[in-house]
């Protein structure tokens, strides 16, 4: 222990008497250890954080697939559900959950809220219960959906509408204009929202309880999810064939509904990780690589300083000290610097996390996991400690390399060094300028990527459009006629407000969830096997949705006002219906039947419109049918208002629209559509940004390192330089001199990287839209502009070295 705190001492001492080169490591040191730990404290939270389940591994989704369908997690059908709880062999239990929003009226202003209905036995399956009261019990939801009896609350709902109210169990709330009892309060970790593809859904506020009645088993429809809780012992892979063995019996069983669909078993980690897990192991790379460059900065410095201090090693050697006494002396000043870096790391990391949770798009993370805690503390620390080991242990081996009698001589150069010393600098150099190329590729082809995709037309005109969900309580408004006859007001009232151009309704807008999907069939066609019938997605609209948005009407008319509030068993379709379904037939006139309802009655198409982009920037446009709001009554519309102005300025009288028609009618989250398209390409952004700043970052250390590098050759060549010139070399002579050797090591570095790129690139090439992970441009404008970089990174020494006194450098020892 004297040895070790008589090292740290000394280490103190020397980082103090060079505190440039002490200044510039830890500054490098701060950046790369900081910029790691804060995406190390993301992956943490999204990637390796515990769940608050018991026994999370035993947890899986399991899904509904269609062959050759968009996704792989589709909803599922609940009497499918009974069939796959009775006949499987690998799960303990299994529970079913679809999402909802409703009005929470009573103690305070009305609120829209998103809810989750579930099996009684959901709690139960997940291994969780409440905090306060009690979980659901198997008699629980016996009155149906629309007559909630018994809710759970969660921990944040309980705190801002109820204050924390301990009290609040046997409380009745109002949902929906009907009364339900609290019986439980959810911990304040609990969170139950599923991730599927780019679909999110939000954090449930409440749960209530519904029962799987033999009036829901029919082969028809798919709306719910999935979770199960496997047998111990059984494996992911013996769950999977397990359910693939009873998917295969139940579509001979029932060929008309099943012949093309099968499941698909998720664990819940993968499940939660969604789509981000991809992009943030890539960016937590990216890092690495910034901190590598950092590593081989230092080690530079180090190597130089070593070379400055090769007469006091050599004494040291000479007075007894073993090479591995010298060694760990060394060892210990680079785990000091780099424990300083470390320690200022986190100081960096808080900030760096905040902006990270800036920029991260909705549904990525619970925001309130993001925090520096006591595993990320940890790993800062043993990151510190292999950091400082990887950077000092070549200069510390280099250093101890010598020979004793030579470096002893007085007046014997102590600025040169080896060498070999200098092939080392040269290749840290490489490896720098290498690493920030590889970065800067990657960054470059997502930034091109994320462009191409914002370039897209998506069918609509966005611009100064306002969304106002509304959802109606079916139990209040029980009847289609009242339904329409609240939307036809509003939308009447709201158009009459100052600024406002026109105002639309549909049931979904894009880019706000998944589509209603269906099967389809033109009527007086023969009738299709069940494997080759055709599909629509379905949106319920009214005759205005399409001109508020922009959408071109292409073939025949829209709706009338009469077809918009009766029914008239009219429907409008899409381009992409017509060339999918009714290819080389006119569209006009034919009748469809669309399998959505009890009573499936055919509709005349009456006009085709442009497509419009529903799911995402980049996913090509389904089939589309346009029923009017009087074909399909939902309670839940969204209008869509055109402004002349500021769109958002426009929410405050909305509300008080629906308010007067309604005081206890709350509005959910009203936003502009540019938002919404802004939202849809946030994966995107969010990984192209992480990537640009971090190669932009590794591009000035690279420089930084060149320019070091550069600098500490023209010190080691100040007398060859005296020469030269006292020779008659001119100063365009000198300048090509040093200048050749930063080309040299910028050509191969650039060379090298281009070698690692087109290997590497190749992992974010399913992030990328039509753009390849090769994409010649970037390869190419990357590496001149690294080149470039690494000229005037050597452009600056070169010129000192031009300036150099001939008499002085050939005194200069």
């Amino acid at each position: 222990m004297n040895t070790f705190l008589t090292d740290l001492r000394f280490g103190v001492r020397m980082l103090l008497k060079s505190p440039t080169v002490t200044i510039v490591a830890i500054v490098a040191l701060t950046l790369g250890i900081g910029a790691n730990t804060a995406i190390f404290s993301v992956v943490h939270a999204v990637l390796l954080r515990t769940f608050p389940y018991s026994n999370p591994e035993q947890l899986v989704l399991v899904w509904e697939k269609r062959q050759g369908g968009r996704t792989d997690q589709n909803v599922i059908n609940l009497a499918n559900y009974a069939d796959w709880k009775a006949q499987n062999t690998v799960f303990s239990d299994m529970a079913v959950f679809f999402d909802r929003s409703l009005n929470l009226s009573g103690n305070g202003e009305p609120e829209e809220v998103p809810v989750q209905y579930a099996t009684p036995n959901l709690l139960s399956v997940l291994g969780t219960n409440p905090i306060l009261g009690r979980g659901f019990v198997e008699d629980d939801g016996r009155d149906g959906l629309v007559k909630p009896n018994a809710v759970v609350i969660s921990y944040g709902l309980w705190q801002r509408r109820f204050g924390g109210d301990r009290q609040i169990v046997g409380r009745q709330i109002t949902l929906n204009n009907q009364p339900a009892t609290v019986i439980g309060v959810m911990p304040a970790d609990f969170g139950w929202h599923i991730q599927r593809g780019t679909d999110a859904s939000k954090p449930a506020d409440i749960w209530i309880p519904f029962q799987v009645t033999n009036d829901l088993l029919v082969r028809r429809g798919r709306f719910a999810s999935c979770v199960a809780r496997m047998k111990p012992g059984v494996t992911i892979d013996q769950a999977r064939s397990d359910m693939q063995t009873i998917s295969a019996r139940l579509s001979q069983q029932y060929p008309d509904f099943l012949s093309t669909w099968s499941t698909n078993v998720v664990p819940l980690r993968t499940q939660f990780t969604g789509e981000i897990r991809r992009p943030l192991l890539i960016v937590l790379g990216a890092v690495g690589f910034v901190l590598l460059i950092a590593c081989a900065n230092v080690a530079n410095l180090l190597l130089a300083r070593a070379s400055a201090r090769r007469k006091e090693i050599a004494l040291r050697a000479g007075l007894g000290a073993s090479r591995w006494r010298i060694a760990r002396q060394l060892l210990t000043e680079s785990v000091l610097l780099s424990l300083i870096g470390g320690t200022l790391g986190v100081l960096v990391a808080y900030w760096g996390t905040k902006g990270l949770v800036a920029l991260s798009p909705p549904a990525l993370m619970d925001l309130k996991r993001i925090s520096v805690n006591l595993p990320v503390l940890g790993f800062t620390l043993g990151l510190s400690v292999l950091t400082g080991i990887i950077f000092g242990l070549v200069p510390a081996l280099e250093a101890t390399r010598f020979d004793l009698q030579d470096a002893l001589k007085e007046g014997g150069k102590n600025v040169g060094g080896s060498a070999r010393t200098g092939y080392l600098r040269n290749a840290f150099v490489v490896t720098q300028v290498a690493l920030a190329l590889v970065l800067l590729v990657g960054a470059g082809l997502l930034v091109k990527s994320l462009e191409r995709l914002q370039s897209v037309d998506p069918g609509f005109n966005a611009d100064r459009v306002l969304t106002v969900p509304v959802s109606l309580p079916l139990g209040k408004y029980d009847t289609d006629q009242k339904r329409i006859e609240f939307f036809q007001q509003a939308m009447t009232q709201i158009k009459s407000l100052p600024a406002v151009q026109s105002v639309g309704e549909i049931n979904v807008p894009p880019f706000t969830g998944l589509n209603i999907g269906t099967s389809v069939a033109i009527a007086g066609d023969p009738e299709l096997p069940p494997a080759q019938e055709l599909k629509t997605g379905v949106s319920v609209t009214d005759a205005n949705y399409f001109q508020t948005m922009g959408i071109p009407l292409l073939r025949g008319r829209l709706y009338t006002q009469q077809e918009t509030v009766e029914m008239r068993h009219v429907v409008v379709v899409n381009e992409a219906f017509v060339k999918k379904n009714l290819a080389g037939r006119e569209p006009l006139g034919q009748r469809l039947i669309i399998w959505m309802k009890p009573q499936n009655d055919p509709c005349e198409i009456i006009g085709v419109v442009a497509d419009n982009k529903q799911l995402a920037l980049d996913q090509t446009v389904d089939p589309m049918v346009f029923w009017p709001h009087a074909e399909l009554a939902f309670g839940g519309m969204t209008m869509v208002v055109r402004t002349t102005g500021d769109p958002s300025a426009l929410a405050p009288p909305v509300r008080g629209v629906i308010r007067n028609l309604d005081p206890q009618q709350p509005v959910g989250e009203i936003t502009t559509m540019e938002s919404l398209l802004s939202v849809s390409v946030a994966r995107q952004r969010f990984s192209a940004s992480l990537l640009t700043v971090f190669s932009i970052l590794a591009l000035v250390m690279a420089a930084v390192g060149i320019y070091g590098v550069m600098s500490y050759t023209v010190l080691q060549r100040t007398h060859e330089i005296g020469v030269r010139m006292a020779l008659g070399a001119q100063r365009g002579d000198v300048l090509k001199l040093v200048l050749r050797t930063g080309v040299v090591l910028g050509v191969v570095g650039v060379v090298v990287g281009l070698v690692a790129s087109f290997a590497l690139t190749r992992l974010i090439a399913t992030l990328l839209f039509e753009v390849t992970a090769t994409d010649k441009a970037t390869f190419a404008i990357v590496a001149v502009v690294l080149f470039v970089v690494t000229l005037l990174a050597c452009y600056v020494p070169a010129r000192r070295a031009t300036r150099v006194d001939p008499l002085k450098a050939l005194r200069y020892e």
